[in-house]
């Protein structure tokens, strides 16, 4: 949420007081995003589960998306570095 800064007199006003005082209040609203992030991190998902979430997501049509994604999120997850240089050629 942003909420303006109001001052009444710019004399005693400082930017870089009130930048930290916001940057401080959005690193604590992250805190709870952290601990679900560190277990994803640790998590580990095999070749072969991967595929199983790509396969039914796409052609068992459990989420739904287009099929034509399919190949790049296959591309994506397994070579990722193969599919940004894919991509960046067309730029």
């Amino acid at each position: 949420m942003f909420t303006p800064v109001l001052a009444k007199h710019s004399k005693s006003f400082s930017l870089i007081d009130c930048i930290s005082v916001g940057v401080d209040r959005m690193q604590r609203n992250f805190e709870p995003m952290r601990k679900p992030v560190k277990a994803w991190h640790r998590s580990e998902l095999t070749d072969v589960a991967a595929k199983v979430v790509i396969y039914e997501a796409f052609v068992e049509e459990k989420l739904e998306a287009p099929k034509h994604l399919a190949r790049s999120v296959h591309d994506l997850y397994f070579e990722p570095l193969r599919f940004a240089k894919r991509n960046a050629e067309h730029f």
